[in-house]
């Protein structure tokens, strides 16, 4: 299973991207995960509405794969109201969501739902961000103000 990202947020990136901005479509992916981790917002979207990216973490992402992971299990575990002193209730959702032989750790449920909070984090930046990045510079700076805040 591979990293979507929604069209319409390929679109909305799209003045920051390149040679402007990111090097990457994951740069635009993982912007749009980490909103939708912090406000613990999933959206489901259809194929016809979504980009295959990559099927792997690209090679500037490794060092942060396991964080990226760990993100994502802390939030979805939390949202599903998991105790992590549960340990067998723990191992059991742990067991659905990782597949450490495959390219990613994640099953493909584990990588369905990432997407899935990407694809949410992306509504979450269209309702916090007026208008469409148009500078790399501007955005990262506004970005880092919305993730700091403590409204989510």
């Amino acid at each position: 299973m591979a990293f979507r990202l929604s069209k319409r947020a390929d679109q909305w990136f799209k003045h920051i991207s390149g040679k402007n901005g990111f090097d990457l479509a994951f740069d635009s992916y993982y912007y749009c995960l980490i909103a939708g981790l912090k406000y613990k917002r999933k959206e489901s979207l259809t194929g016809s509405q979504t980009t295959d990216i990559i099927q792997q973490f690209p090679k500037d992402y490794l060092p942060n794969k396991h964080l990226i992971i760990a993100l994502f299990l802390y939030t979805e575990l939390d949202k599903m109201g998991i105790d992590l002193h549960e340990k067998a209730i723990l191992n059991k959702h742990l067991c659905q969501l990782i597949e450490p032989n495959s390219a990613t750790n994640l099953s493909d449920e584990g990588m369905n739902i990432l997407n899935q909070y990407s694809f949410g984090g992306f509504e979450v930046l269209q309702e916090k961000f007026n208008e469409p990045p148009r500078t790399l510079d501007n955005f990262l700076v506004g970005f880092y103000k919305f993730i700091i805040s403590e409204d989510s």
